[in-house]
């Protein structure tokens, strides 16, 4: 399947050869033409639990384990994410003006998010990043409420064949709807839950973008 491209212009870990600052080109040097950020939604939504008395294992439903609440449908496949960072101006978020967004539909695994020394799609672009959605989680708390959470992956190579920056961190919304109480509320809650994350790429790359502390 083709990728979706788009011509339309946290606790973190940040790593690079060059200087921290994610920016684009001074305005006196304008960005070379074929600039790309490639994006990978994530893969299924994660369903973690904390009851009175049960909680903290992983999709708990799914495995079987007492006490645990079904898992609730997922309405935020892979083409639903790909479909709402397609339209968030990506670039402009993170501060990669003019780069054309390609979204690739099928999410990658952490250990090849992780592992990958190089870039991750075949491309000869002269200015070249990536950012990738590592895991979406569902946090479901009899304290706390419900939180839609997710971690990001980003990479600035410029024009090379190794990255010059790498970023990691996560985001956290709050959801009052969903999971939904009753079958009727499912499309106001799936809305939320589509805000929410929405909401967690834009704390992510207000992250990314964050000026660094002066020492």
């Amino acid at each position: 399947m083709a990728a979706l491209a788009s011509t339309s212009p946290a606790s973190a870990q940040d790593s690079a050869a060059a200087p921290a600052s994610v920016a684009a080109a001074p305005a006196t040097e304008p960005t070379p033409a074929g600039c790309e950020l490639h994006v990978w939604p994530g893969s299924d939504l994660i369903h973690l639990y904390y009851g009175w008395v049960h909680g903290g294992t992983i999709n708990g439903s799914t495995k079987g384990r007492e006490g645990y609440p079904e898992a609730p449908e997922n309405p935020l496949t892979a083409e639903v994410q790909g479909h709402l960072l397609a339209g968030m101006n990506l670039p402009k978020l993170v501060a990669l003006p003019d780069y054309a967004v390609i979204v690739h539909p099928q999410p990658l695994s952490s250990r090849e998010i992780r592992a990958s020394k190089t870039r991750l799609a075949t491309s000869n672009s002269p200015c070249y990043a990536e950012l990738m959605v590592d895991d979406l989680l569902l946090t479901q708390n009899v304290i706390g409420g419900n939180a839609l959470r997710a971690s990001f992956r980003f990479r600035d190579f410029g024009p090379d064949a190794a990255p010059r920056r790498m970023f990691g961190s996560f985001a956290m919304t709050k959801l009052l709807q969903f999971p939904p109480k009753a079958p009727d509320n499912m499309p106001a809650a799936a809305e939320e839950l589509r805000k929410a994350f929405e909401s967690n790429v834009a704390q992510f790359a207000a992250a990314l973008t964050k000026p660094p502390k002066r020492k």
